[in-house]
C-alpha cells in the first residue's frame, strides 16, 4: 500500500504542450499524485497489483490504482485521491485528460466521479456530469460511466481546453485533478473502482514569434470596491486589448485601443465575488492575466 503527497512543478513556455503518463509502475511519476488518508481517513484508493476477483490484472501490469487491493470495498464510504501540478509560467489555457477504467458497484447508488479544479481547490468542475460547463469539454470517447458495472478496461479521452478560457490559469496557480469513489450504506460486496494508464497534456497559448511573450501587471485595489487600477509594461504604448471574466467565463467587461501603461476601470456595478482579466497585445499578441477580487 503506498501513500504519496506531492507538488509538481510543470514549465510553461509559448507554444509548449506538456505530458505525461501515470502508469503506477514509473516511480518517477508519484511525485504527481496525492491520497489523502488526512480528510478521507477511511480512504480505500491503493497502488499495486490488483489481487481481486473482477479486477485481478492492471491495464499496463503490474499496477493500478484501485479501491482497495485485496477487498470490496465497504458501505458509507468516500474515496479520494487527486492529481496536483503548478504551471510556472504564462497563461494556461487547456489540458486534456485521458486514461483506462473499469467498475463494479451498485448502479447509481455507488459511484465515481473526475472533477478539474482550476483554482487550488477552491472550484471544483465534475467533468462528466456537469451540466453548465459541458459546453468546454470535449469528449472523443463517450463520457465514462463511473457507476454498475463496466468489467472491461475502458478508454477515456477529454480535451477540456475550453476551460483555461474562463478561469485564467495563471503561473504559479495550482491545478488539481480528482478521482472519487463514494458508497452508500448497504453493502453489495463488489469491488469499486480501479484506474491506470493516466495521461495528462497542458498547453499554452501560442505567442507572436516577433512577441516577447508575456508581461507583468496588477491590478489593485484588493479587494476594490468602485475603482479597479490596472498597471501593465507597456514602454513603447503599443495597442492593448483588456478584458475581464466571471467565473463562469462570462465576458463581464473589455477595452480596446489601450496605448497607456495604466488605466481605471469602475467595478461598482459588479456582483461582490472572484474575477479574472486578460491584457493582450492588438499586433504583439502578448499575455498577461490576473485575478481580481471584487467586495462592496
Amino acid at each position: 500500500m503506498v501513500f504519496l503527497t506531492a507538488v509538481a512543478a510543470i514549465n510553461c513556455y509559448s507554444q509548449v504542450y506538456d505530458y505525461y503518463t501515470i502508469n503506477f509502475e514509473d516511480t518517477s511519476q508519484f511525485f504527481r499524485v496525492i491520497i489523502d488518508t488526512v480528510n478521507y481517513p477511511n480512504n480505500l484508493w491503493q497502488i499495486g497489483e490488483p489481487q481481486k476477483a473482477v479486477f485481478n490484472s492492471a491495464h499496463s501490469v503490474p499496477n493500478a490504482i484501485i479501491t482497495d487491493l485485496n477487498h470490496t470495498y465497504p458501505v458509507n464510504n468516500t474515496s479520494v485521491f487527486t492529481i496536483r501540478h503548478i504551471p510556472t509560467y504564462s497563461f494556461c489555457w487547456g489540458v486534456i485528460i485521458s486514461g483506462y477504467y473499469k467498475i463494479d458497484s451498485d448502479t447509481l447508488n455507488d459511484c465515481g466521479f473526475i472533477e478539474y479544479s482550476p483554482d487550488n481547490g477552491e472550484t471544483w468542475i465534475d467533468i462528466i456530469n456537469d451540466t453548465y460547463y459541458s459546453q468546454f469539454c470535449n469528449w472523443s470517447t463517450p463520457k465514462p460511466v463511473l457507476t454498475g458495472r463496466t468489467h472491461e478496461w475502458t478508454h477515456f479521452y477529454a480535451d477540456i481546453s475550453g476551460l483555461g478560457n474562463i478561469f485564467g490559469v495563471s503561473w504559479l496557480d495550482t491545478v488539481y485533478y480528482r478521482f472519487s469513489f463514494i458508497s452508500d450504506q448497504q453493502s453489495e460486496e463488489m469491488e469499486g473502482l480501479i484506474f491506470d494508464d493516466l495521461y495528462f497534456e497542458d498547453w499554452w497559448e501560442g505567442i507572436n514569434e516577433n512577441s516577447s511573450g508575456t508581461f507583468e501587471s496588477s491590478a489593485y485595489p484588493v479587494p476594490s470596491s468602485s475603482i479597479l487600477n490596472i498597471d501593465f509594461d507597456n514602454k513603447d504604448y503599443q495597442s492593448f486589448g483588456f478584458e475581464i471574466f466571471s467565473k463562469t467565463g462570462q465576458s463581464v467587461f473589455s477595452k480596446q485601443n489601450i496605448f497607456e501603461n495604466s488605466f481605471t476601470v469602475r467595478v461598482n456595478d459588479f456582483v461582490n465575488g472572484m474575477y479574472f482579466y486578460k491584457i493582450t497585445g492588438t499586433e504583439t499578441k502578448q499575455v498577461s492575466t490576473g485575478k481580481i477580487l471584487i467586495i462592496k
